[in-house]
């Protein structure tokens, strides 16, 4: 509706078709299809074609177009007064490592669901060492990963056990996310612990793509038990492989607000149990 009341601004005021067309910098023949829609919807002409594509507004266009200005201006200030609202909400944002989003996400977010009028809040995946590096530079105010990161410029808090297991066919192709991330870590202590020096191997940037490869029986891979698809073989890789999650949040500079709802969500996390 607003790019119909805006056509019929743009046509009143330049008095040609032709012309409000250069100024929306749409064709010519869509400002006719929209007058000809508004027209349909008020149930009477809004313009007097002439000559040379000139028109001259109706009773009913006149009528229309002073509406349309006031609407126009309403919704510039409801828009202003928004971005001012935004603007008072401290920013929140949330990385979790791939794996850790998928199993620990609703968590966080049911737990982060009553601070939330204060905050505008933003989630991204990423892997470890991005957190780590995001969070540390203040640039996110709380990170969740999957192995034990040691920084000066973060605090890490122990969150709940994340079991590893292999997950396929140990024989195929391996699949492997890339370096820096959590999984990769323990992939190479599997490796080296269990003396494997695979065939194949294929880097995948993204947990959710192994886990659906390995889901259509392709591959293998390292994964945690809680993302693994249903009816997928899967091998115990022993006490070494009972993870943590950890949660980062930055040394210094989060405000009072910002520092609660992460406290919050820490708790949450702590307390989940996956399977």
């Amino acid at each position: 509706m607003f790019a119909l009341l805006e056509t019929l601004i743009a046509v009143y005021e330049t008095g040609q078709f032709t012309l409000a067309a250069d100024e929306l910098k749409v064709s010519q023949s869509t400002v006719s299809s929209r007058i000809a829609a508004l027209e349909s919807a008020v149930g009477a002409p809004l313009f007097d074609r002439h000559a040379k594509s000139s028109v001259t507004p109706t009773e009913a266009g006149t009528l229309l177009y002073r509406a349309a200005v006031d609407i126009g201006a309403s919704w510039r200030d409801v828009r202003e007064q928004i971005a001012r609202a935004r603007a008072n909400r401290e920013p929140f944002a949330m990385l979790f490592s791939h794996t850790a989003g998928a199993v620990l996400m609703p968590a966080a977010l049911r737990a982060a669901l009553p601070g939330l009028g204060g905050f505008e809040v933003r989630v991204a995946p990423m892997n470890s060492d991005g957190i780590l590096e995001r969070v540390g530079m203040k640039e996110a105010q709380l990170g969740v990963v999957e192995k034990p990161i040691i920084d000066d410029s973060v605090e890490r808090v122990t969150l709940c056990e994340d079991e590893l297991v292999l997950a396929g066919d140990p024989d195929g192709v391996w699949l492997v996310r890339e370096h820096g991330s959590g999984v990769r870590y323990y992939t190479e202590l599997y490796f080296k612990t269990a003396g494997v020096v695979p065939d194949h191997v294929v880097e995948v940037a993204s947990n959710a793509s192994i886990v659906a490869s390995i889901g259509a029986g392709v591959g293998c891979s390292v994964l945690s038990r809680a993302a693994c698809p249903d009816g997928v073989a899967t091998r115990d890789l022993g006490p070494e492989f009972v993870r943590r999650f950890y949660a980062l949040t930055p040394r210094s500079g989060l405000t009072r607000g910002q520092r609660a709802l992460a406290d919050a969500i820490i708790a949450a996390l702590r307390d989940v149990r996956l399977r």
